[in-house]
């Protein structure tokens, strides 16, 4: 499976959700898995309202959340697990899909994507039980990486017209304002990014429409600059990751084939 959602129950990453992804067959599926990474057990859950893939996780309103997506043209909803069943709860103010959901001070931040058309560069708060306009991005993108570092979110890369894009944005999650802040060491989309340890892992992703990297890359988020973390042990984008203490799972992606293999990376 490639191209799912993660997101977790009570905010626990040993209750993660792999909701959705994209298939073998270049279908979307709906099955969504819970995983406990510290024993890699798992569990077929509730299916989503909505197949869908290229979708983001993240919360509404307290509870497991997957917002837009793909599956066959790109969608609005927002889908809520609620007293054991997804249901549709909200609409994002236009289609997206390809986009990033972060967590800052407990809302949902709705970052890049794409409505069908173009890459729209509004980002979306969610408050409540609504989702509103909290700024813009200085460029629209879809399929970034992203990843939250105290009340900023760094943007990584991303995709545009088929080009893979060398800006980092970081957005403060508090107010929408943005800016660009530095320049990957090439650019990159469809890569993984988490925080760790006071820095940022960058993982895989794409160089180019049908060049995948396995290159790591270490970014400190004070000083904005790049430093070399090794390799995957293979070329590896669109993949899914759970962090807990000192490891990170990544959860199938295309290697360039849709692949269920776990990666499991220890951080010294």
């Amino acid at each position: 499976m490639a191209r799912a959602a993660v997101t977790e129950v009570a905010g626990d990453p040993r209750r993660s959700l792999l909701a959705g992804g994209m298939l073998a067959n270049d279908t979307s599926t709906d099955r969504v898995i819970e995983i406990d990474p510290t024993n890699g057990r798992f569990r077929d859950n509730p299916p989503l309202a909505i197949r869908v893939h290229d979708a983001a996780g993240g919360s509404y309103a307290g509870h497991p959340a997957v917002y837009g997506g793909g599956n066959g043209s790109e969608q609005s909803a927002v889908q809520e697990l609620l007293h054991g069943h997804w249901r549709q709860v909200a609409r994002l103010p236009s289609t997206r899909s390809d986009l990033s959901v972060a967590t800052v001070g407990g809302r949902s931040i709705v970052i890049g994507g794409y409505d069908g058309a173009d890459v729209p560069r509004s980002i979306l708060a969610q408050t409540g039980g609504a989702l509103r306009p909290q700024g813009h991005l200085q460029h629209g993108v879809r399929y970034a990486a992203t990843a939250v570092v105290g009340q900023d979110i760094f943007v990584f890369g991303g995709e545009v017209d088929h080009r893979e894009l060398g800006d980092v944005q970081r957005v403060d999650g508090r107010t929408g304002q943005t800016s660009v802040v530095a320049q990957l060491p090439r650019p990159l989309g469809h890569a993984v990014a988490v925080y760790a340890g006071g820095r940022v892992l960058l993982m895989g992703g794409r160089t180019g429409p049908d060049q995948q990297t396995s290159a790591m890359w270490w970014f400190d988020p004070d000083r904005d600059r790049f430093t070399p973390a090794g390799h995957l042990p293979g070329p590896l984008s669109d993949s899914s990751a759970v962090a807990l203490r000192h490891r990170i799972w990544l959860l199938g992606g295309e290697n360039p084939h849709v692949t269920d293999h776990v990666v499991v990376i220890t951080l010294s």
